[in-house]
Order: C-alpha cells, then sequence, then structure tokens
C-alpha cells in the first residue's frame, strides 16, 4: 500500500507532502518572494496567494482536505538540531493508499484537531472520515490575529463535534504550572508563555495517546502500532450465553471510570462485532454499563462484588441482562447466561504496579485490586477438580 506524509502549511492554508523535493523547492521561493520577516509573520492573504502560486509553478501538490477510512491516532517524536520534537500522527487509507498526516504538537491545528479525535475516535473509529483546516483573521485590540481552525466531517458529511471541556482543562493546568512562578513575583511574560505552550502541549500529548491506545484496544489502529506495544492492558472477561455466543468485555480506566468494549461473533465466519461500554454506578448496585449491538435487544453489562468465602475474599462478577419490556410495558432485566463471569487482570495490566483499573475498581467495589489477578498455575493444580469444572463452565476463561 502506498503511503505518503502530509502536513499542514499554515501560509499555504492547505496540506502539502512532507520531504517532497517539488514542495520544498516552491516553499523555498516563496519565502524569497516573500520575505524571511513577513514570512515569520505566517498567513495573510496574499502570503496564501504567493505560496500557492508558487506550488502550482513547481509541480508541487496541495489539499484542502483529506479523506479516507480513520484507522490511526498517536503521539510521535522527532529530533531536529538536538531537540524533540512531539507529533500528532493521523492515519487515514483509502483504495489510493494510505495518508499519515502530521502536525506539530504544539501548533493550534493538532490540538483542535485532538478534540475532535477524542469525538471521531469513539463514533467514527475505522470509518470514512474528512480532515480540513482554514485559517481565519480576527481583530482584537486593533489587531490582527489568525486562528488555524481544524474541521472533520464524517461519512455523511456533517461536521463531527469536539469533545467539550479539553481547552478548559488545559488551562487548569497551565494555571498551576505558573503559580509558584508567580506566587514568586515571575513577570517575565516570555517565560509564562513558554510555560504555559509546554503544559498545554503535554496535555493534549496525553489526550492523543489515549486516543491511540482506544484505537488499538478496538482493533482498528494499524497493526504495527498494536505489535509494538504488545498486549492492550485492560480488564478482561468473558461470558457464553444461553445460545453457545461468547460476549468478551474488555475495560480500562479513563478519566476516574471505567470504559471499554464488548465483542461477540457476528453472523459471518471470522466478523466479530463491537460496541463501547461506559461504567456508572447503576441501580442493581456495584457498576453498569448499557450496550447495543445493531440486530439485538440492548443489554446492560453489570460488575458487583461476589459474595466472599470461607477461604476466598470478594472478587468482582460480571453479568450481562437483555433489557426488555413485560406485558404491562414494566422494564424487565433478563440475565443472557447461567454463571456469572470473572473480571480479571490480563498479562499486560498485571505488570502495572497499583494500576488505575485496580484502584477503580477498589474505590466502586471494595474488592481489593490483587483479586483481579488470575489464579496462579500452581494454586490451580492444587483446586479441587470440581471447582476446575465450575470455572471452566462459567466461561471466564478469555
Amino acid at each position: 500500500m502506498a503511503t505518503r506524509m502530509m502536513q499542514r502549511n499554515n501560509l499555504a492554508d492547505a496540506f502539502v507532502l512532507v520531504n517532497d523535493e517539488q514542495t520544498n523547492a516552491a516553499l523555498k521561493t516563496a519565502r524569497e518572494q516573500i520575505g524571511d520577516a513577513e514570512w515569520k509573520k505566517g498567513y495573510s492573504p496574499e502570503n496564501k496567494a504567493i505560496v500557492r502560486d508558487a506550488l502550482k509553478e513547481h509541480g508541487a501538490r496541495y489539499e484542502q482536505a483529506l479523506k479516507g477510512n480513520l484507522v490511526g491516532a498517536e503521539v510521535a517524536e522527532t529530533q531536529a538540531n538536538g531537540e524533540t520534537f512531539r507529533k500528532l500522527r493521523v492515519t487515514l487509507e483509502n483504495e489510493a493508499g494510505r495518508t499519515i498526516l502530521s502536525a506539530d504538537m504544539g501548533s493550534e491545528f493538532a490540538q483542535r484537531l485532538i478534540t475532535k479525535l477524542d469525538t471521531a475516535t469513539r463514533e467514527h473509529a475505522g470509518g470514512e472520515v474528512s480532515i480540513g483546516a482554514f485559517a481565519k483573521q480576527t481583530e482584537r485590540d486593533g489587531r490582527t490575529f489568525v486562528d488555524h481552525v481544524a474541521t472533520m466531517k464524517g461519512p455523511d458529511g456533517q461536521e463531527i463535534p469536539t469533545t467539550p471541556g479539553h481547552f478548559e482543562k488545559a488551562k487548569d493546568r497551565v494555571q498551576a504550572a505558573q503559580k509558584p512562578m508567580l506566587d514568586a513575583g515571575m513577570k517575565d511574560k516570555k517565560i509564562l508563555n513558554q510555560i504555559a505552550a509546554s503544559t498545554r502541549e503535554s496535555y493534549f500529548a496525553e489526550v492523543a495517546a489515549g486516543l491511540s491506545e482506544r484505537m488499538v484496544e478496538q482493533g482498528i489502529a494499524p497493526k504495527t502500532v498494536a505489535n509494538e506495544r504488545g498486549e492492550f492492558p485492560a480488564l478482561d472477561a468473558g461470558i457464553k450465553d444461553r445460545d453457545g455466543t461468547w460476549h468478551n468485555m474488555s475495560a480500562y480506566e479513563k478519566d476516574g471510570h471505567l470504559v471499554g468494549t464488548l465483542q461477540r461473533r457476528g453472523g459471518q465466519p471470522g466478523e466479530y462485532e463491537k460496541v463501547p461500554l461506559e461504567f456508572h454506578p447503576g441501580e442493581l448496585g456495584g457498576l453498569q454499563a448499557e450496550a447495543q449491538f445493531p440486530d439485538g435487544a440492548p443489554l446492560l453489562v453489570s460488575l458487583s462484588r461476589s459474595e466472599p468465602s470461607e477461604t476466598q475474599p470478594s472478587k468482582v462478577d460480571v453479568r450481562i441482562f437483555a433489557k426488555g419490556q413485560d406485558l404491562e410495558g414494566k422494564d424487565t432485566l433478563e440475565q443472557i447466561h447461567e454463571h456469572p463471569g470473572r473480571l480479571r487482570a490480563n498479562d499486560a495490566l498485571q505488570k502495572i504496579p497499583d494500576h488505575r483499573e485496580g484502584k477503580a475498581i477498589e474505590q466502586a467495589l471494595g474488592v481489593d485490586p490483587k483479586m483481579l489477578n488470575p489464579v496462579p498455575a500452581r494454586e490451580a493444580q492444587r483446586a479441587p477438580a470440581k471447582a476446575q469444572e465450575k470455572q471452566h463452565s462459567q466461561g471466564v476463561q478469555l
């Protein structure tokens, strides 16, 4: 599959190829014509016209929008002149090949795009999207400022909304980072602005890393990303329903609560369906998340504390209910399986000390995080045969 890397050029108000001979020659010509001082000022309608004319004269490609299936979003680091720079990398695929959009993590465009990717990786991961941008000039206090606005549209051509709250959270971090300096009497705006820029960049890099993990966990990100990281750290459980269909659940901590996916085998051989989960305290006690496969009844996934035995502390039971209504129109819940599943930390999560998933479970259900670890092989061998048989029948092994 042919792969190309594109980047946003603010002066051209368009996307251009990275490390392309014709593009580099065109930009060099345009810079000489505009002059270094004006070039550093960035976008203006006049500069835009000059840069685009130069690109056309050199036969270099520029595009207003990048289209394809959203299959990757990650943070990358590059080296230049002894410094390390963080980049947002978004991967799109279509019949023509693979396009990787690269953007400086500290740029306004990248940060605005991340707020849309947060929505897109939940609602359109693996689906067709279109990424664009435009320069918007505004007047404030007699000065002209330029905002570089990211746009992102779904397969229906409608703009994908931003996930709210990111810029507010970044602002809170900036204020916390600047406070010790301000309390000490710091008034150097240059230093304070550098702290603000660095703190914002770090915040959005964290968000982007979370988007990458989300896509890998969904099985949508390019395989090379998943292979480099290995198994995604998560809490897992498996339940076989009364029709013999396995439902596999995977969950991880995000912003203080558990989110994840529920997967089951689809209608065709080798086909699987996945739906998102977001757990919250529920009316059944413990934690619940709603799930809806396209062709089935709405489901309720429940995590609850098991009853302790004489020899074992409480663990986490997993149950799945089909939601419905009785003849009188009252809501009903029907358990779709015979025995509850058992929530367990997978191998990757067990390697993380004091992982956030364990803390979330302990806080919500009062279960010791150690009880999320599978029983070691030696202990399993010493367990009575009936107990092993019962555990297998519950389908808790993925």
